[in-house]
């Protein structure tokens, strides 16, 4: 690893603008840039200009009805609203207060070792508490 690809700062990751769609739009339009050039001009990672031209990818139809795949900034970003709307924690509160109690104080190391792991807790409870959610 070269001295100017290590660093030993926190990642700062953020999220494409609508500005930023626009301007991976036409870059991706013009097909003279690569991946990391548009990364670079964007100032983001690689992977997330990778991420947002899949993620935009559009199926169209020409004049002599071929069809090509290009990249929308409309698109990218209609998907990228529907994966945040659906990554959010799924109804935790719906669970009983005592299997989240005990599972709390389970998972809890006692003399350094932990003796359950997650999956092991959640069948043995079911198992000794069939009624509880």
């Amino acid at each position: 690893m070269t001295k100017a690809n290590y660093t030993i700062e926190k990642r700062h990751f953020k999220h494409l603008s609508d500005i930023q769609r626009g301007k991976l739009e036409q870059m991706a339009k013009c097909g003279t840039y690569t991946q990391a050039e548009m990364a670079c001009e964007l100032g983001v990672s690689q992977s997330t200009v990778s991420r947002e031209l899949r993620r935009g990818k559009t199926r169209q139809l020409d004049y002599q009805r071929n069809y090509y795949e290009q990249y929308i900034a409309v698109s990218g970003a209609r998907v990228y609203q529907e994966n945040r709307a659906n990554s959010h924690a799924r109804d935790h509160h719906k669970y009983s207060a005592p299997f989240l109690a005990a599972l709390s104080e389970k998972l809890v190391p006692k003399n350094g070792l932990r003796l359950h792991s997650v999956d092991t807790f959640v069948r043995t409870y079911r198992k000794s508490h069939p009624e509880e959610r």
